[in-house]
């Protein structure tokens, strides 16, 4: 899926000094990291003849290392045994997002992807009231427990104190995995007893949406992201919210919905949020509120479901097809012949209790995943939640992991391609100065102003690639053009499966990862073919594993440079490019360092170029 946001600017061309320029400019990419939205463009002159006003693309921020998670928790009376479940497997999923790896039953490292630095952890519950309708099972009949992040402690757990901060907050290399999951424990495991009208994704919209937004909840209340809840959803991080549940959602619009006298509503209270559909919000304000906490960014939300689907249906959680979960049989919602007052259960483990279809919390993550947004949908119905767990590692790793980029380069014969990638440090916090990051690849490169300020700008090392047939990365410090690993396929091909295209990104080696706060960017100088697409000619790319031959072009001497990994035909001056048919073709250096005729310069050296380079 396209996770990548792109705009077209154009403006007065720059000056960008590079070692070894090459022929023309494909585009300058912005990556903003811990800046959403405030990506930098700039235009980029090569050093030879070819003068252009090109195109620049704005690549939002997809990297980050820091996590916000909002644990929404059935705590309806069916619930024990599932809370039980989530609170065992999560120490594994702390210690994987704090180590970068993760891990099988043996303790094999299967993956890794950048540690994360913070990790911000909330619950809230399914229990949003009934409308202001006295109804069984719910004891405060308005809002219930509100959306409002937990802070109560469950004393019945050895070791677990009565209360807590409003979220719990984890920082690497200063708090211990296994203490914050144990504190985790004690606020998540919150009991039953709660509303049995779930409303679990109105309790998620509450508990994130400020209350500066338009949206309005049950008796015209606001949202308590930035009251209540304030300083748990920070601007820059990674928004992960899982849901919990037995049963589908009943978020209702109408609260007259669970009135046991209403004259519209009536029948079986058990049965009223699967009866009246209409009494509930349409499942696209969940999707259009989550999307809205990060606005442009969808890749920076993952929306995780442990529900009720039939555990056959999402076994291999790389490859969920919601249609066909959502069309499966036992996903429709029927009052149990056997038991009239309910729904007939989508799913069922012995000694564990049933689950009943979630289509409309199915729905939601359908909608998040087609927006871009990072899904999961797992079922309730496991004997414990490994497999539940390791999806949503996994699905938080891939945007940890690196930056899909919305076009392929052109690799070289060892796998670098003609660009830079450069970071503009801040001028305050822990790392300002190019010298600090120097066992991380970076050298000084230049300094810029920006709004005033005089910014250091670091060039990040690119480091060739081992093996690219194999999926070896490199491990010195740096980074590497990734179009080869099996994470990249994952993360980044199904975005150009149209096209026919493997996926592409920018990736960091281990350890070399950019710190929060600072700008990176992705400067490029890349070889444009001059004849229409299917057509080898100049500037056709060749090498590295292609099977073009530039010998057969109809334009004459054309050879495979490996310099450039693209069709060109050698030259010492422009006249021996004139003389080839190239009119309007000149003569330019792949080096800066020489004139094209001097005696240093040997064959393929210098080439043929459109001096306006294409657009």
């Amino acid at each position: 899926m396209n996770r990548i946001d792109h705009d077209r600017a154009s403006s007065a061309p720059k000056t960008a000094r590079w070692s070894k320029p090459r022929v023309a400019l494909v585009a300058g990419l912005a990556l903003g990291l811990g800046l959403v939205g405030g990506c930098m463009n700039r235009d980029l002159r090569p050093l030879n003849p070819c003068t252009v006003s090109g195109t620049v693309a704005s690549v939002k921020v997809t990297t980050v290392d820091k996590i916000d998670m909002l644990f929404l928790v059935d705590n309806s009376n069916s619930m024990s045994e599932e809370q039980a479940s989530l609170t065992q497997q999560f120490p594994r999923l702390i210690q994987t997002l704090a180590s970068g790896e993760v891990k099988n039953t043996a303790g094999e490292v299967t993956r890794t992807f950048p540690a994360v630095a913070s990790l911000q952890v909330g619950v809230v519950d399914s229990d949003m009231g009934s409308g202001g309708f006295l109804v069984p099972t719910c004891a405060d009949s308005n809002f219930g427990d509100d959306g409002i992040l937990r802070t109560r402690g469950n004393t019945a757990i050895a070791g677990c104190s009565s209360s807590y901060p409003t979220f719990l907050d984890f920082q690497r290399g200063r708090d211990d995995p296994a203490a914050f999951a144990a504190d985790f424990t004690c606020v998540a495991a919150l009991g039953t007893g709660g509303c049995g009208f779930e409303q679990h994704l109105e309790g998620v919209l509450k508990a994130l949406t400020p209350s500066t937004s338009s949206t309005t909840f049950a008796m015209g209340t606001r949202g308590h992201g930035d009251n209540n809840n304030a300083g748990f959803l920070r601007p820059d991080s990674l928004l992960g919210v899982v849901v919990v549940g037995d049963e589908d959602d009943c978020s209702a619009s109408d609260g007259d919905l669970f009135n046991q006298s209403s004259p519209r509503y009536m029948g079986d209270l058990n049965l009223r949020c699967f009866q009246f559909p209409e009494a509930l919000y349409d499942t696209s304000r969940y999707v259009t509120g989550l999307l809205d906490l990060r606005p442009g960014s969808p890749e920076l939300l993952v929306f995780a479901a442990i529900v009720g689907v039939p555990v056959d249906l999402v076994q291999n959680p790389e490859d969920i097809n919601y249609a066909t979960i959502l069309g499966d049989p036992r996903m429709q919602q029927a009052p149990d012949p056997s038991m009239p007052s309910r729904l007939t259960p989508s799913c069922n483990v012995p000694g564990r209790g049933l689950a009943f279809p979630p289509v409309r919390i199915t729905k939601v993550a359908q909608g998040l995943d087609a927006a871009g947004a990072g899904a999961v949908v797992q079922s309730i119905c496991q004997e414990d939640f490994t497999g539940a767990i390791d999806a949503i590692i996994n699905k938080l790793a891939d945007v940890l992991g690196g930056t899909c980029l919305p076009r392929p380069l052109n690799p070289d014969s060892v796998g670098r391609v003609n660009c830079k990638v450069v970071e503009v440090l801040p001028v305050e916090g822990d790392f300002t100065n190019c010298d600090q990051l120097a066992d991380e690849g970076r050298v000084f490169l230049r300094t810029e102003t920006i709004m005033d300020v005089e910014h250091q700008v670091c060039e990040v090392e690119q480091q060739a690639i081992p093996d690219r047939a194999g999926g070896v990365a490199p491990t010195a410090p740096g980074w590497f053009y990734d179009d080869f690993t099996a994470p990249v396929d994952e993360r980044c091909g199904d975005a150009n499966t149209a096209n026919g295209v493997q996926g592409q990104r920018i990736s960091f080696t281990s350890g070399a990862e950019p710190k929060t706060g600072v700008t990176v960017r992705l400067e490029c100088l890349q070889p444009v073919s001059a004849t229409d697409p299917g057509v080898i000619g100049l500037g056709t790319p060749c090498g590295s594993g292609s099977s073009i031959d530039c010998t057969t072009s109809s334009v004459p001497n054309l050879f495979c440079n490996s310099v450039s990994n693209t069709c060109t035909q050698a030259c010492s001056s422009d006249a021996d490019c004139a003389g080839a048919g190239l009119g309007g073709f000149v003569c330019a250096g792949a080096l800066a360092e020489f004139k094209c005729g001097e005696p240093e310069a040997a064959p393929g050296d210098c080439f043929c170029v459109n001096p306006t380079c294409g657009t």
